[in-house]
């Protein structure tokens, strides 16, 4: 029985959409420590306040990743290889795209909350499919040229 090939933008929505969930999961997660915290006063918090700042690099992929899927443009392979290994060096601490305020937050809340593990590893086989980046550092800077061109227009996420 022979699988049908990886479509890149399908792959990319269907990581968006778990990312979404792991994001929303993650401000549950938080919200614990913040009792009573008013939908209009935690949007503040997750836009404007520092202690909230960990979390903003995962809102810009998700945005980033939204992005490009409403361009005209179909993602590419390479696209989808930029994302996986955003993705990577941000949940796991892999690669050189870390993000060390992220990734220290993230694994705390991951050993408080069994629903976060769950979607950590959903997400990480999601994963496993994904193309890898090229072990050529000009492919690869080329290819994360290429990504953030795509996402250049969205505007910034403070």
């Amino acid at each position: 029985m022979t699988h049908p090939p990886h479509l890149p933008k399908s792959d990319l929505e269907a990581l968006s959409r778990r990312l979404q969930r792991l994001h929303a999961q993650l401000i549950e997660a938080e919200r614990q420590f913040h009792p009573g915290l008013a939908p209009l006063a935690l949007l503040d918090r997750l836009v404007n306040d520092p202690q909230w700042a960990w979390l903003r690099p995962l809102s810009a992929l998700i945005a980033d990743i939204d992005h490009v899927l409403a361009q005209e443009q179909p993602p590419t392979e390479f696209d989808r290889a930029v994302v996986a290994a955003h993705v990577r060096g941000l949940l796991a601490g892999e690669g050189d795209l870390q993000h060390q305020q992220f990734l220290e937050r993230y694994r705390g809340l991951l050993q408080l909350h069994p629903g976060l593990v769950s979607l950590h590893g959903e997400v990480k086989a999601m994963l496993k499919g994904a193309p890898l980046e090229s072990d050529d550092e000009a492919e690869r800077l080329h290819a994360r040229h290429q990504w953030a061109m795509r996402c250049k227009h969205r505007g910034p996420i403070h």
